[in-house]
């Protein structure tokens, strides 16, 4: 396999440096591994479209793909160990895990901010101006590595056994918000994180993707969002659930939370006497908003989750 990713020298300068040598190790294989191109394969009686960015595998898998020769025999890192790391990189929002039904169908890695450690088209090419190459390439900030794993993941389904792993996504910084990592990483992280609470099927929709955007844009940081977004889920399931199999099917029905609580947070955790914050899906009765506006938005809200 062919390809290359970027790889830049601030790493020296990360928590990830500082730990045991096998966490580099693993998350540079998850770096190589990942998918470049969309691929969608058959799993149970679904589908499962893995996505660029994403690696499906199992907890076994990694440890047999990062082990190495000691003194001519060869080692491999304990399945536990490999959990251990992998739990260490979702803490750092460097990555994403996602497990399907049950947390234990299969485990799907999505790294946060993939595109970033991708090679543009202008920075491989030889020719052009000198002013166009230092725009696309600096020598001195990064290093072009060849990466023998970058083409589309091998998806066999027989790699899909979780050993109850969490997936994640990679983000170096965990104080980084949704400003500084790409829309696409950002919109993929949610909707992993929601097709995971929901329990059901592997796909989304178009309301989802676009309610998934509207989190991106009010510029609520990815690690809040995802918070939330579970918060919104056991808050449903304690007062408004009618029975185990009842659950939130549309995105778009926790946009409101999720923005109330980083209006809430921005401002300083208070409400101001009680006022709801003013943005487009606000849970309560605006000020300005009419019975009838309210209620329209109330059967909406409930057709989101299946009410």
């Amino acid at each position: 396999m062919q390809g290359y990713i970027k790889d830049f020298r601030k790493e020296l300068e990360s928590d990830i440096w500082l730990m045991p040598p096998l966490y580099h190790r693993v998350w540079q294989y998850l770096k190589y591994k990942v998918n470049h191109r969309e691929k969608r394969i058959p799993i149970d009686d679904d589908f499962l479209t893995i996505k660029p960015g994403q690696h499906l595998t199992s907890v076994r898998k990694i440890a047999e793909e990062t082990g190495w020769y000691e003194r001519a025999t060869w080692k491999e890192a304990n399945p536990k160990t490999i959990s251990k790391i992998l739990e260490w990189l979702e803490k750092q929002e460097m990555i994403s895990i996602s497990r399907g039904k049950s947390n234990r169908q299969y485990t799907l890695i999505t790294l946060i901010n993939w595109d970033s450690y991708q090679v543009k088209e202008s920075e491989g090419n030889s020719e052009g101006t000198g002013k166009e190459q230092s725009l696309d390439i600096n020598k001195n900030e990064l290093e072009c590595i060849k990466n023998d794993g970058t083409t589309a993941a091998d998806a066999r389904v027989g790699e899909g056994a979780s050993d109850g792993t969490p997936e994640t996504d990679p983000q170096g910084n965990p104080e980084q918000d949704s400003g500084e990592i790409s829309q696409t990483s950002y919109v993929q992280a949610l909707l992993n994180k929601f097709i995971t609470l929901r329990g059901n099927g592997f796909m989304t929709s178009s309301k989802d993707d676009m309610a998934a955007e509207e989190i991106f844009r009010e510029g609520v940081k990815l690690n809040d969002a995802l918070t939330w977004m579970e918060e919104k889920f056991k808050q449903y399931h304690a007062t408004q659930s009618k029975h185990s199999r009842s659950n939130i099917q549309k995105l778009e029905y926790c946009v409101g939370y999720i923005l109330d609580k980083h209006y809430e947070k921005r401002n300083g955790g208070g409400t101001d006497g009680g006022s709801i914050y003013k943005h487009q899906r606000s849970h309560g009765r605006s000020a300005g908003q009419s019975k009838e506006e309210f209620l329209r938005q109330l059967e909406a809200d409930k057709a989101a989750w299946g009410g």
